[in-house]
């Protein structure tokens, strides 16, 4: 894959978000060394714009840096996972007491969004769903005057895609395996009915069944107890403990 056709300032950040698209779809598993020469061979630049890139990426979190071993990709961790959807939680509330309400054009447009992360859902296509629901969500946050917190939540949703890349299906709550965006459906029509206190709600309830599943993914995977693992040989997971946290490394 070669980008040597974008301007030399922007190559790292370009790199750097393909890097990210490939962290967060679970192509590159947490632990995997990324390696500067494969990855300058494999964007056809130098070792200068990967590590430029590299280093964006250490300072959002998404990969870990050993002055011996060089940048690996992060480590999961339920203790980060659960603080990350806490963080979201109380940031995406106080944008959604905020969204004016849309007029019937936005709304039109709503509609049609939920219609496309159907048929993301219904083809399997994980790598479209994720995309298409981070717009979706970027478009109501947008309907808030709180740019500076739409901002940061934004941010936010791009460090826990891989956590939601855990779950069974892109769509998974937890309890339902049924193949529609029903969540982002009730949003929607909370939003036309112009009814604060039901969009609340139905966005905490979506929020409790995803962060149930995630956080039961992770235990599955051995993620949540370094004692519990190591007894049990996980074959899963590479347990690392740092200070009273437990980091999980996922082989698939």
């Amino acid at each position: 894959m070669s980008i040597e056709t974008t301007r030399a300032t922007d190559i790292p950040s370009r790199i750097a978000g393909e890097i990210r698209e490939q962290i967060n779809r679970g192509v590159l598993s947490p632990g995997l060394q990324l390696r500067q020469m494969d990855l300058a061979n494999q964007f056809s630049v130098s070792r200068v714009p990967v590590r430029e890139a590299l280093k964006l990426l250490a300072a959002e979190g998404l990969i870990g840096h050993d002055p011996n071993k060089g940048f690996h990709v992060a480590y999961l961790s339920s203790d980060e996972a659960r603080q990350l959807y806490r963080i979201r939680y109380l940031l995406e509330s106080e944008l959604l007491s905020t969204v004016q309400w849309p007029n019937e054009q936005q709304l039109a447009h709503l509609d049609h969004m939920v219609e496309s992360l159907d048929d993301a859902l219904k083809e399997g296509d994980r790598s479209a769903w994720v995309t298409r629901h981070r717009q979706f969500h970027r478009y109501i946050f947008d309907l808030s005057p709180n740019k500076v917190l739409v901002n940061e939540v934004l941010r936010l949703l791009t460090l826990t895609d891989r956590y939601r890349s855990l779950l069974v299906s892109p769509g998974f709550n937890g309890f339902s395996s049924e193949p529609r965006a029903t969540q982002e459906r009730h949003l929607v029509e909370a939003l036309a009915a112009r009814d604060r206190e039901r969009l609340l709600s139905v966005f905490e309830r979506a929020r409790a069944d995803i962060e149930k599943g995630m956080l039961a993914a992770l235990e599955a995977r051995g993620c949540n107890s370094l004692m519990a693992s190591a007894k049990a040989g996980c074959s899963l997971c590479r347990v690392a403990s740092i200070g009273s946290q437990v980091l999980c490394a996922v082989s698939e």
